[in-house]
């Protein structure tokens, strides 16, 4: 059974102005939500300053994490964008995707309209989920 996934409207807007914000370099973050419902979107700062890489220390994602868990939410996928490639995990992303019950985004600003995808990681393989924008 296909994983569906609803990202308010508002949420989507923030994640495409993160993107743009960030280039050339990849933005990324986390979001947070109950079961399927994304509530919250966390921007997380690449420290690596690359188009094709990014990289957050263990200490700043931890402590987000805390502030996602005191909201009462956890966080359902990490985010991240790709400035000038398709929206598909890279060998890369699949290798060191953290944890399997986290789930991974990508928006990709490729193409004149931003691209966003939302895979479910196992095992170094990925699924495409289903991404509803909803209106709020």
């Amino acid at each position: 059974m296909e994983k569906i996934i609803t990202l308010p409207n508002n949420i989507y807007q923030t994640l495409i102005a993160e993107g743009e914000r960030q280039l050339p370099y990849e933005a990324c973050g986390l979001l947070a939500g109950f079961q399927q419902q994304v509530t919250s979107f966390w921007s997380l700062q690449n420290q690596v300053k690359s188009s094709s890489r990014f990289y957050v220390p263990k200490e700043i994602v931890t402590s987000t994490v805390e502030k996602i868990q005191n909201r009462k939410e956890q966080v359902l996928a990490i985010f991240h964008t790709h400035p000038s490639t398709k929206p598909v995990p890279s060998h890369f992303d699949l290798k060191h995707h953290p944890d399997d019950e986290v789930d991974m985004v990508i928006l990709s600003h490729k193409y004149a309209l931003p691209q966003i995808k939302w895979y479910q990681i196992r095992h170094n393989t990925y699924t495409t989920c289903k991404l509803v924008i909803i209106n709020d």
